[in-house]
């Protein structure tokens, strides 16, 4: 019987949610898919559980691998976060005296896999609670998680827009509930904030030092 490949991207589909696997790394490296002879060439990684060994495949784990901030090695205990977000497309458009003369189209890829020592999911989902929880200053949850300063000033935005764009107060603190949880989310997934151009250095400036963040009068509601 013929081998039929059941990734031919050698690409497991993006999964309907998030899915962290957590264990023991005990092996990892390039091979064809399910080591058959036949198979696409991918990516494994093999952990030991506590429901025993689990092998994830994907050619997304070795760019994981390498772009990850703790570089696991082998017997640590990781994480292994699939993520189901989909790759971004940006439309950008140049236009002369209002009329649009040229436009440009770019696939931002987005990280299906993310590999880290399980102590940094714990520190993500700390700063992802903290973000989630309005009763929390602004401050307090900046000193102690400096990569959100740029999701707070995102919060900043969406308040603005919902006081401009929504008259029920109660439609407006759904609008900002729905974002400060999107924002939760990407926290957790290690995503960078959604910060304008050029604000990403202003932001890595002030989180470097956040008794110089400007506090706002009052929490976001």
């Amino acid at each position: 019987m013929a081998y039929r490949d059941p990734h031919q991207a050698g690409e497991p589909p993006r999964p309907a949610k998030d899915r962290l696997y957590v264990g023991q790394l005990i092996e990892h490296g390039r091979s064809t898919h399910e080591f058959h002879p036949r198979g696409l060439p991918s990516y494994y990684v093999k952990l030991k559980t506590e429901n025993g060994v689990q092998t994830l495949w994907g050619k997304g784990l070795e760019r994981a691998f390498s772009e990850s901030k703790t570089k696991p090695k082998l017997d640590d205990i990781v994480g292994v976060r699939e993520n189901n977000l989909d790759p971004v497309s940006i439309v950008t458009r140049k236009e002369v005296d209002g009329v649009v003369v040229a436009t440009r189209q770019l696939d931002t890829p987005r990280p299906h896999w993310v590999v880290e020592k399980l102590e940094e999911f714990d520190r993500r989902k700390f700063a992802a609670e903290a973000l989630r929880d309005p009763t929390i200053s602004r401050r307090e949850a900046i000193t102690s998680h400096r990569e959100l300063l740029g999701f707070y000033w995102v919060l900043d935005a969406a308040k603005k827009v919902a006081e401009a764009k929504i008259q029920n107060p109660e439609g407006q603190k759904r609008f900002l509930a729905l974002m400060r949880e999107s924002l939760a989310l990407a926290v957790e997934r290690g995503e960078p904030a959604p910060l304008p151009p050029g604000a990403a250095q202003e932001a890595q400036r002030l989180s470097a030092h956040p008794r110089t963040a400007p506090a706002p009068e009052r929490a976001l509601e």
